[in-house]
């Protein structure tokens, strides 16, 4: 999306549930982490939005690194910062897109010096080092075209998802659309309840990214990929999550979206919706 800031951290505390339950999509709500124990689990979500390769706190259009307060190495003190305020396994760490592309190292990197199927790109090596869940792809992934993310996901250091891009198989017929990535994940997620007990709880994350990227990268999607509305492709997925196990369930879109104050029209049966 357009880019408002660099490395946006957005953080919420809720309580890991046994059970799916119905929550407001920001807060904090308590339910036994053990369907018998009657103990709660806190689990802190945490987001980066918009990093746009901005690996170091530098400004390479103006050749400088002098007060520059955006970056990945500035907002990983932000990520240190709020898992440290919970156990240290009570958290969990995604991101919204926008990553690969954003200033004159993306460019470099993509349209100079390329990638093998070997490399890992700055970004993706840099984001290792703080141990992400899960992340998603932004409109801005496909400018450099569907080929170079490809090759750059050969090496991606979390698991990247999305559920509502489909491959362009030309047939008309939507029973038999194939996802283009990894719609979702369900991750066990261990941590420590309220008395010190291990629990683990099946995390369920789903991706989702705004179709107007047919638009805005008509070039180079069209003909190879369709995507599909956002509401009607959670309402799918999430049932599928919860009819696996999931009892915690994630949604994360690359889309412009107020939560502040109610739950998004379509997602609730989400536990958490982030964006």
């Amino acid at each position: 999306m357009k880019k408002k800031n660099f490395g946006k951290i957005s953080r919420l505390t809720a309580t890991a549930v046994l059970f799916s339950t119905l929550v407001s999509p920001i807060g904090s709500f308590h339910a036994k982490a053990d369907a018998n124990s009657g103990n709660t689990a806190k689990l802190r979500i945490l987001e980066t939005t918009d990093l746009h390769d901005n690996v170091m706190a530098y400004d390479y259009y103006q050749d400088t690194g002098n007060n520059i307060n955006y970056g990945l190495s500035k907002t990983a003190s932000l990520i240190q910062q709020a898992r440290s305020e919970v156990d240290a396994s009570n958290s969990m760490l995604f991101d919204a897109g926008d990553l690969l592309q954003g200033n004159p190292m993306a460019d470099y990197v993509a349209k100079v010096r390329g990638l093998t199927d070997t490399d890992v790109h700055p970004m993706f090596r840099a984001m290792a080092k703080l141990h992400y869940d899960a992340g998603i792809p932004g409109n801005h992934e496909f400018n450099y075209g569907l080929p170079y993310l490809n090759t750059a996901l050969k090496n991606v250091p979390y698991p990247f998802l999305n559920a509502n891009i489909y491959v362009d198989d030309h047939d008309n017929d939507p029973t038999n659309d194939q996802n283009y990535f990894t719609p979702y994940k369900i991750i066990d997620k261990t941590f420590k309840d309220n008395a010190g007990n291990t629990q683990t709880v099946k995390v369920g994350v789903v991706g989702f990214a705004p179709p107007q990227i047919l638009q805005w990268d008509k070039d180079n999607l069209e003909g190879k990929v369709i995507v599909k509305d956002i509401v009607q492709t959670a309402n799918k997925y999430v049932a599928e999550m919860k009819a696996n196990g999931a009892q915690v369930i994630v949604a994360i879109a690359h889309s412009g979206c107020d939560v502040t104050n109610e739950r998004p029209a379509g997602c609730r049966k989400c536990c958490f919706f982030i964006e």
